[in-house]
């Protein structure tokens, strides 16, 4: 059985969604093992075992005693289950850690799958954020198979291009084209954001700040996280502020398949936003809308070569002057293109790579674990 660890519930985690759902259909079982950290998730169920300890999302340092503590619970899981265990897949190396050294002392097969660099994502630099880099490079050179989401990590990780264990897997959706038609746009406009909702480094607290009161704009937004409260109370105080919650990623994707223009930006205040790969990007283009994003990103620089959004500056300025500014010829000429894209490069990522390479690696390393 390949058994998935990752410090938070699986829930909404399309990554992971595809994951399973790949595997179910290759008759491949599994179980998860996560951490729900603010308990927005049951209390474990068939196919997955929860940690309960509540920690603060982004807590960084903080968190430390719970996350030493976590990884103390995944070597005991796994160790309680290692007649089942075949492959741990573990995500990222806060998961990785406990999983490397069980694999290592039960002898089975790791998979190393880094959704983002670890030292980037928490701003730890010095002798700790070097310890850290070092360790996951290592896990990642030394894993049966490692996972990376663009080809811009393997400088990133410090990985050298062509080793035969990294793969590199997308964050493409896996669903089919499910564009929805195109209203006939124009004011209000409405703009949509799903994913979570992170205090700072995403430019949320920017967006609202602008679209909040503004007739010519209908925003909404579904997630979880930091700012679950601050958009609980501007949809309380603004009629054109709309907050739908947590949604699962089929939810969430039918809701922003009614926008006009879809939200992702990445402010460089985030060293790892330089190496953003992230699945809204994708999704921008399964539903044929625009994307509004960071310049100077992975994203921004792919929107503005390829036309099917736009890259602009951080903070509400910029913001207010892209709304200011927006027609809806460009709405419907970035949806088009968007669609278009979708259709020439990724429409069969899924089967391709996630049901196909993804599944056959996975089967060659359960051949090999007798």
């Amino acid at each position: 059985m390949i058994f998935f660890v990752r410090s938070y519930v699986a829930d909404f985690d399309a990554r992971l969604g595809k994951y399973f759902a790949a595997l179910a259909d290759a008759g491949l079982p599994w179980h998860f093992i996560g951490w729900n950290k603010d308990g927005s998730a049951r209390a474990g169920g068939q196919g997955q075992t929860l940690f309960s300890l509540r920690a603060k999302l982004g807590g960084g340092w903080r968190n430390a005693a719970a996350l030493l503590r976590w990884n103390v619970f995944v070597f005991l899981q796994l160790w309680r289950s290692r007649r089942e265990v075949r492959i741990v897949h573990a995500i990222d190396l806060d998961s990785a850690f406990a999983a490397w050294l069980f694999c290592a002392v039960a002898r089975k097969h790791l998979v190393f799958d880094i959704y983002d660099k670890y030292s980037a994502v928490r701003n730890l630099s010095g002798v700790a954020g070097r310890l850290l880099d070092a360790l996951e490079t290592r896990i990642a050179e030394t894993a049966d198979l490692t996972l990376i989401v663009s080809e811009e990590r393997y400088v990133q990780h410090a990985l050298a291009e062509g080793l035969p264990n990294v793969l590199v897997l997308e964050n493409v959706p896996g669903g089919s084209d499910c564009e929805q038609p195109l209203r006939e746009v124009g004011p209000p406009w409405k703009i949509g954001y799903f994913g979570v909702l992170e205090p700072r480094n995403r430019g949320l607290e920017d967006l609202l700040r602008v679209c909040g009161g503004r007739r010519d704009v209908e925003l909404h937004v579904a997630g979880y996280g930091g700012l679950e409260g601050t958009f609980v109370a501007a949809a309380a105080e603004f009629s054109n502020v709309h907050f739908h919650g947590a949604m699962s990623s089929t939810e969430g994707l039918t809701l922003m398949g009614g926008m006009d223009v879809l939200v992702g930006m990445y402010y460089l205040t985030v060293p790892n936003h330089l190496y953003a790969s992230p699945n809204k990007y994708y999704e921008h283009l399964m539903l044929g809308r625009g994307m509004l994003t960071t310049i100077g990103t992975p994203p921004g620089s792919k929107v503005g070569k390829l036309g099917s959004g736009w890259a602009i500056a951080e903070g509400a300025a910029a913001i207010a002057v892209w709304l200011d500014e927006l027609k809806p010829g460009d709405v419907r000429q970035t949806a088009a293109q968007a669609h278009l894209l979708w259709r020439q490069r990724y429409s069969s990522y899924y089967n391709k790579f996630y049901r196909g390479e993804y599944v056959r690696r996975v089967k060659k390393l359960l051949e090999s674990n007798g």
